[in-house]
């Protein structure tokens, strides 16, 4: 569960807290690992409530389900073990100001997003905007009340940047379940407002969200208090991969119109728009923030350690695949 986890999808935003207050401590290493181990408890709880609620309609829509050779009873056992191991998870946190709230609300929403009789799923526009919510915003705020993060310049830019980078995820995972939902009558927010429109704004979000992290990049290159000079030198040089991938996409984008259709969802795309989306902000990125980190106060590198098992940076494979390899191969290939 910790690709589709919303804090560890996210984890460049504990770096960037850690590196703004300059948390070179041992609190902060261990309550991030806490965090990241509640999270993955709340998203499977997520997910497998997802499943129950769904058994009869992924039959239907011919899909595997977790629970698909199980009884309810099993099923309702499996679901309450991993709902209890969130709520110990969470206990360190109780004491941080507005943590229940946002997990309390987190918990609540996953559980009545397929759950009948409320079933937010198919409540249209009301139902994309509380899985956007459940799956992305409430996270962000639960890191914010452990962490005690109250800049609020900043935490607005990284809100509407995790908004609009769940709402693209989101809206892309019901447009490619429309013809299953129509079929089956679900009415889901696709369904209700049409493919193409849903489809435009899909392109639209996509778009945001891109000019969001530029924006907190720059931001973030404007307070980052980095005294190491070769520390600044690379952390300015991680922000220019993105700032040049940005400008390729959108350089492409005025001459070709399918460069402006791309998907980063396609597992099979490893473009520029992939890059921009998936590889940088959920790879590079916090890869990069944490060796910073690890630089200056070394338990750091638990963390990088956890990113590069869990993402398999050791694979060569992956490694000479990616766009950015790729990428810097090509122009050191060129006469």
């Amino acid at each position: 569960m910790l690709n589709y986890n919303a804090v560890f999808e996210n984890l460049f935003v504990l770096f960037y807290i850690a590196l703004i207050n300059k948390r070179y401590d041992a609190a902060f290493v261990a309550d991030a690992i806490l965090l990241i181990l509640f999270s993955i408890f709340a998203t499977t709880y997520g997910y497998l409530i997802n499943d129950f609620s769904d058994r009869e309609l992924d039959r239907l829509h011919g899909k595997s389900n977790t629970f698909e050779n199980d009884t309810q009873i099993q099923a309702l056992w499996a679901v309450g073990l991993i709902l209890a191991l969130s709520v110990l998870a969470s206990l360190p946190f109780w004491g941080h100001p507005y943590f229940l709230l946002w997990a309390g609300l987190w918990l609540l929403i996953a559980t009545f997003y397929s759950l009948k009789p409320i079933r937010l799923k198919e409540r249209g526009t009301w139902g994309i905007i509380f899985v956007v919510m459940a799956q992305r915003v409430l996270p962000l705020l639960i890191i914010f009340a452990v962490f005690d993060f109250n800049r609020w310049p900043d935490g607005v830019l990284l809100v509407l940047y995790i908004l609009f980078r769940g709402l693209s995820s989101d809206v892309n995972h019901q447009l490619s379940d429309y013809r299953n939902d129509l079929e089956t009558g679900t009415s889901t927010f696709a369904v209700q407002k049409g493919y193409h429109k849903v489809q435009s704004l899909f392109y639209a979000s996509l778009h945001t969200e891109r000019v969001l992290l530029l924006i907190i990049l720059l931001r973030l290159s404007w307070v980052l208090p980095i005294d190491r000079l070769s520390l600044k030198i690379f952390f300015f040089l991680l922000i220019a991969v993105y700032a040049v991938a940005f400008i390729v996409h959108y350089a492409k984008s005025m001459r070709d119109a399918q460069e402006r259709q791309r998907n980063p969802f396609d597992p099979q795309k490893k473009d520029v728009v992939q890059f921009l989306h998936h590889a940088y902000p959920s790879v590079l990125l916090p890869v990069g923030l944490n060796l910073i980190l690890a630089c200056e106060y070394f338990p750091y590198f638990w963390l990088l350690l956890i990113q590069i098992i869990v993402k398999r940076l050791y694979s060569i494979d992956i490694i000479k695949n990616n766009f950015l390899t790729r990428f810097i191969l090509k122009m050191v290939k060129k006469p």
